[in-house]
């Protein structure tokens, strides 16, 4: 039987492939560019002696391009559905077994019960039986009361646990950084405190460098508005220098040490 159907494949296909198939509309685009070819060839020919432009026959040649590319176009598409069509026909065909459709021939025998599947646990997919309301609250009572729960036994005592030793080695190197970034204490000097015995030959000194430095600065006072007072020379006299020895002298060293005593 199976090489009856095979047969029968092959032939129809034989008959497939003897039958012509005219396509009146991809003979008429062949035919437009055929003419379109002529047109081009001959308007090249006869452009430079006639008034047929040469746009014209460029328009020709379009046409004739056109035409070839549609009729590409149309065979690739045929190409691709013939594919298609073959691959679904050989999987419809491999689908098809004949080995359990012919009862003379059979190769593979089913069998007509179901198979039993082992379980190695039987009941386990069986589900526990839910709890009602009552038994949830019979058993709150009975914990409640003390019947029930987990309890603890009463000789229960701590058990000593030895500390790590990542923990001692921890803080010792804790130690040992803080000892050494630890800076060392700054020395206290005594303060200074201040003390009762006054000197007075002190006190006069200070009095009397006190007076010579206000006379002093007093002095110069007046010497600098005596200056800004006076009459502006006349440009044509020349300045009347004063005597080094007239002018009053100023040592700033004197009076700074005076000031800071």
């Amino acid at each position: 039987m199976a090489g009856t159907s095979q047969s029968e494949t092959r032939a129809q296909s034989a008959e497939s492939g003897l039958k012509i198939r005219v396509r009146y509309g991809r003979l008429a685009v062949a035919v437009l560019g055929l003419l379109a070819v002529l047109a081009t060839l001959l308007g090249l020919v006869l452009a430079p002696f006639t008034a047929l432009s040469f746009s014209a026959v460029g328009i020709f040649f379009a046409v004739a391009l056109a035409s070839v590319a549609t009729l590409r176009a149309l065979a690739v598409r045929d190409r691709n559905r013939k594919l298609l069509a073959h691959l679904q026909a050989t999987r419809e065909q491999a689908l098809q077994t004949p080995a359990f459709a012919d009862e003379a021939n059979q190769v593979i025998t089913r069998k007509s019960g179901e198979d039993e599947v082992f379980d190695a646990r039987p009941g386990s997919a069986r589900r526990a039986p839910a709890i009602t309301a009552e038994e949830l609250r019979a058993e709150a009572v009975r914990v409640a009361r003390g019947d029930g729960g987990v309890k603890q036994p009463a000789t229960w005592e701590p058990t000593n646990v030895p500390k790590p030793t990542y923990v001692e080695v921890r803080e010792a190197t804790q130690r040992e950084i803080v000892a050494r970034v630890r800076p060392e204490p700054i020395p206290v000097s005594e303060p200074l405190r201040p003390t009762k015995h006054i000197s007075l030959k002190a006190a006069e000194g200070a009095k009397r460098l006190a007076a010579e430095v206000s006379a002093e600065e007093r002095a110069s006072i007046a010497s600098v508005v005596a200056k800004t007072e006076a009459p502006a020379p006349a440009p044509a006299e020349k300045p009347v220098e004063a005597p080094a020895a007239s002018k009053p002298k100023l040592n700033l060293d004197a009076v700074m040490q005076r000031r800071r005593a």
